[in-house]
């Protein structure tokens, strides 16, 4: 396993896109208040049921391990609205992956189940005789599915595109490749995200044009000893090099490979020792522009084709004010598969770039730019106006959790997953979360309640979350949101402690 700081080792589970990743906490949550079994809105007296539930959770959340962290909880009635319980409730708490629940409502109601993305090919010159006088322009609008995700060839959007061209007669270019990046804005990292975090896929640029998650596999096994350890790297792109500064050493030893992104260049350093008899690292390493990676892997792909150009480097633009698109000629589109294909591996998976891409998404359809700040705009606006959350019950940074600076109240989430619960566009949302024993990132978690709880996980460096639905005993829907920030325990043990809490909400009857 590579040597890295506890959120930075999820990406070692990025083969499976099922990891996700942030800076350490730096917790701004409020300190525990005194739990409740709470009320309904009436104003009755509690019932037994819900006084039971509140006695078994505190005993949890008493124990060793759990009890100096910060918890958030609430616990509710899908169906009478009951608050069955809650503890700081109403507080803000770093929410980690939970907070991609609000990116994929959002997107579900504002843009529908049918909405699809368009990636366009242009040419800016006349067409004689098959050969096109000018430069081809691949022009993206945020399609995150341009890759080998369900099933198909990593370049299939790629040689579809090309095989059009054939197709009207087209095999020269006199001029290259254009990468048009513009439809969204040219910030593509946030600057809260930590340094060590961009060379992960899970903090990969985001951009309107990319490929295969904008990262590159790179697998790293052990050689003969004192000798260089084996490094190789999918897709294979002239975009890239890898550069092997490792070395394999005797068994036993301490496996402290590493990759790096070399300061100006396209190269992946990996470095550090790899003992021997130890298995294959498998990485996912963030390139550093998005569109570059993708308009170098469209020419390559071009040329497998038979299709020549007569300029071999790429051109990215990413102002608008630049962009060829003005006047040219449109020659081949391709449609990705539509919206639930796009939120499943952000909910499923805790996939980070696609919740990005998703958040300038909904920005540029709903405000007319795909940035963060409109993305953010529309969220905001969904959620007070639409959810009837108060504005005061969250703070966002970005869309998938990723920054520590996010700040969400578990009363809010829980309203929320009750407005999921109930609305038919949210339906979307609602086959997409992961279940319990089954799929996604709850695959491996509560085998003994295998199909009843269907919920967002969440983690990152002394926080993590849980927030969804579980089946009772008895039938009941209940909705939950659980959040523990400034644990300072190992999230193993933290997760324990709100699987235990879940299971307690799943067996305590309702009167």
């Amino acid at each position: 396993m590579i040597s890295r700081t506890p959120r930075a080792t999820l990406a070692l589970l990025a083969a499976l896109h099922t990891a996700t990743a942030a800076p350490a906490a730096r917790a701004q949550a409020a300190p525990n208040l005194a739990p409740q079994a709470a009320e309904h809105a009436t104003g009755s007296a509690p019932a037994r049921g819900a006084t039971a539930l509140a006695a078994r959770i505190d005993a949890i959340l008493a124990r060793p391990a759990l009890r100096r962290a910060d918890w958030g909880i609430e616990v509710r009635d899908a169906q009478t609205g009951r608050v069955l319980y809650q503890r700081s409730a109403d507080r803000l708490f770093i929410p980690a992956s939970n907070l991609k629940l609000l990116v994929t409502s959002t997107a579900a109601h504002r843009l529908g189940a049918d909405y699809r993305y368009r990636t366009t090919l242009y040419g800016t010159g006349a067409l004689r005789g098959g050969v096109l006088e000018g430069d081809l322009v691949l022009y993206g609008r945020g399609d995150p599915l341009i890759s080998d995700r369900g099933g198909r060839r990593r370049t299939a959007v790629w040689e579809e595109l090309a095989d059009s061209l054939l197709a009207r007669g087209i095999h020269r270019v006199t001029g290259g490749v254009v990468a048009d990046d513009s439809y969204f804005e040219a910030e593509h990292l946030r600057p809260d995200w930590e340094a060590y975090d961009l060379r992960w896929w899970y903090a990969a640029p985001v951009g309107a044009l990319g490929f295969n998650d904008n990262s590159v596999q790179v697998q790293i096994a052990p050689g003969a000893v004192g000798e260089r350890a084996r490094v190789s790297w999918q897709p294979e792109s002239g975009y890239v090099e890898v550069e092997n500064r490792t070395v394999t050493v005797g068994s036993g030893r301490p496996r402290t490979a590493d990759l790096e992104r070399v300061p100006g260049t396209h190269r992946i350093r990996a470095y550090g020792q790899v003992p021997a008899g130890s298995g294959t690292d498998v990485e996912y390493f963030a390139v550093a522009s998005g569109a570059d990676y993708a308009g170098t892997t469209f020419r390559e792909t071009l040329e497998r084709k038979g299709i020549s150009l007569g300029r071999a480097d790429v051109r990215v633009v990413s102002d608008p004010a630049r962009s060829p698109v003005s006047g040219a000629t449109p020659l081949a589109s391709h449609l990705s598969d539509p919206l639930p294909k796009v939120i499943a591996p952000i909910l499923l998976n805790s996939q980070n770039w696609i919740a990005e891409t998703l958040l300038k998404t909904v920005g540029r359809e709903t405000r007319g730019e795909g940035s963060w700040d409109a993305g953010l705009a529309a969220e905001r606006e969904f959620l007070t106006q639409v959810v009837g959350i108060d504005s005061s019950d969250f703070r966002l940074r970005d869309g998938s959790g990723l920054s520590a600076g996010n700040l969400v109240t578990p009363r809010a989430f829980v309203k929320l997953l009750a407005y999921v619960n109930r609305a038919p566009e949210m339906a979307i949302v609602r086959a997409s979360l992961p279940v319990a024993g089954r799929e996604g990132s709850l695959r491996s978690r509560f085998t003994d309640l295998p199909g009843r709880v269907m919920a967002k996980t969440g983690y990152i460096g002394n926080v993590d979350s849980l927030s969804g639905f579980v089946t009772t005993d008895e039938g009941r829907t209940v909705i939950f949101s659980i959040i523990a920030n400034k644990s300072g325990q190992p999230s193993a043990r933290m997760k324990a402690g709100i699987d235990d809490v879940v299971r307690a909400i799943a067996s305590t009857p309702a009167s």
